[in-house]
């Protein structure tokens, strides 16, 4: 279960998601300034160890859909450094080290987790500022794993969705979705 504070972030999300979009060399010619995204939803995977947010957004800027996997962690990822998009301040948590999801081990191993195990997207809570839980967020992506592929040894997320091309009987070694607005199944990434 994902615990979300009704905090200010400076930057905010969409300028850390314009941040690492404008650095991908597939988005040349596409406007991905934070002004001109829409967000379409996001979900997250839990950190069983409850330090770390692990979140993708998914965003579109004109007729192109993106999903950008974040993570959100308390104090620098060693190692880590190529996939440091920034640092924001959360009025509650306080510094925040922001990296690309891919390049951090957490958000591997949970995309890994929910494929191979057939999981789900974590639960999410608006709670106060003390933790308490106020009520479920339900208008967010819902995602889950198709269970495993045998022969399979990584894992590749899409960061390009495809949403006018369904899903309708996912096959194994897959993590699909779907968000408000978006009935049919999206692939969000595949197991290689």
């Amino acid at each position: 279960m994902a615990d979300i504070f009704s905090a200010e972030l400076n930057p905010g999300k969409l300028d850390v998601v314009s941040a690492w979009l404008s650095r991908q060399d597939w988005t040349a010619g596409t406007d991905v300034a934070p002004e001109s995204l829409t967000t379409l939803s996001s979900y997250r995977f839990d950190d069983p160890a409850g330090d770390v947010g692990v979140e993708t957004h998914i965003v579109a800027s004109g007729d192109r859909v993106f999903q950008v996997p974040l993570t959100y962690r308390g104090e620098p990822l060693a190692g880590a450094d190529e996939h440091l998009i920034g640092t924001m301040d959360h009025s509650i948590l306080g510094k925040r080290w922001v990296y690309a999801g891919m390049g951090d081990p957490l958000f591997r191993q949970r995309l890994d987790h929910a494929i191979a195990t057939a999981g789900t997207s974590a639960r999410q809570y608006r709670v106060d500022d003390e933790g308490t839980r106020i009520e479920e967020i339900t208008d967010v992506a819902h995602a889950w794993g198709t269970g495993p592929l045998a022969g399979a040894e990584d894992v590749e997320m899409l960061y390009e969705l495809t949403l006018d091309s369904p899903t309708e009987k996912p096959e194994a070694g897959l993590l699909v979705g779907r968000w408000p607005g978006q009935d049919s199944r999206v692939v969000l990434a595949v197991m290689v």
